[in-house]
Formats: structure tokens, C-alpha cells, sequence
């Protein structure tokens, strides 16, 4: 499944505060051709290949992950100082990632970083990432 649209905003709790992903309205198939061309999201949580052209794969959800993680930490969205416009989509293309904290459990920034990685191919899988969680 790649959801397309993951940011904080679609993580619900139940009563026993266990997290859940929720509006999957535009979710697909992992293994479903996606021939539309259309994108989807909240700019910073977007995966910089998706402003390139390329289509939504597991590895653009990873990315959204690795925002959620930096938001988690620091309890601000990701470029909440910024217009999110063209000038943020070219930064992010360019390399722009939110400031590295340093109050954060060990480990746990290495694996927001290799979650926000500009090459998608280079980003863990959420098998990956749930092991070292």
C-alpha cells in the first residue's frame, strides 16, 4: 500500500492510544500502475522526486515518515517558518531538509535522515525501519 498523503495529520489513536493511519482515500496498490500524474500532499512531507516527475512508490511514503519523525521530536511541522510554495518545492529539491536536532534518542536522527534521503533508493523500508524501532 502507498498512501501518497502521510503527514501527522492522518495518524488517529484509538481509546488505548495505539496509532493508526488513517484517509487512505487516494492510497493505491503498491503493486497498481499509477497512470495519473497528479500529486498529492502537503508540500514538506512530499518526496522531492515526486516535484521531479517520478510517481509515488513506498520509498515517497518513507520519506513523508522521516518528516513525521523530525515533527514528532520537535513538536513543529516541517518548514512551519516558510511559504509552502514554489521556492520551498525548488529547496527541497535542491537538498532542504529541516534543522538537525540534537535532543533526540540515539539513533533516532540517523534513521529520520536515511528516511528523508534525496536518492528514494537509498531510504530504508518500513521492514527496516520497524526493526530498528
Amino acid at each position: 500500500m502507498i498512501h501518497r498523503d502521510f503527514h501527522s495529520g492522518n495518524i488517529f489513536f484509538n481509546l488505548n492510544t495505539n496509532p493508526y493511519i488513517g484517509d487512505l482515500g487516494i492510497s493505491k496498490s503498491a503493486t497498481e500502475s499509477g497512470d495519473d500524474n497528479e500529486n498529492y500532499g502537503i508540500i514538506p512531507y512530499m518526496a522531492p522526486e515526486i516535484f521531479q516527475g517520478q510517481k509515488y512508490t513506498k520509498a515517497s511514503d518513507i520519506y513523508s515518515f522521516g518528516m513525521i519523525m523530525w515533527e514528532f521530536m520537535t513538536g513543529r511541522r516541517p518548514f512551519w517558518d516558510r511559504n509552502h510554495d514554489t521556492e520551498l518545492i525548488i529547496d527541497i529539491c535542491d537538498g532542504l531538509r529541516p534543522p538537525i536536532v540534537t535532543n533526540a534518542p540515539e539513533g533516532y536522527m540517523e534513521l529520520m535522515e536515511e528516511c528523508w534521503h534525496s536518492d528514494p533508493y537509498k531510504r530504508p523500508t518500513a521492514d527496516d525501519i520497524g526493526n530498528r524501532i
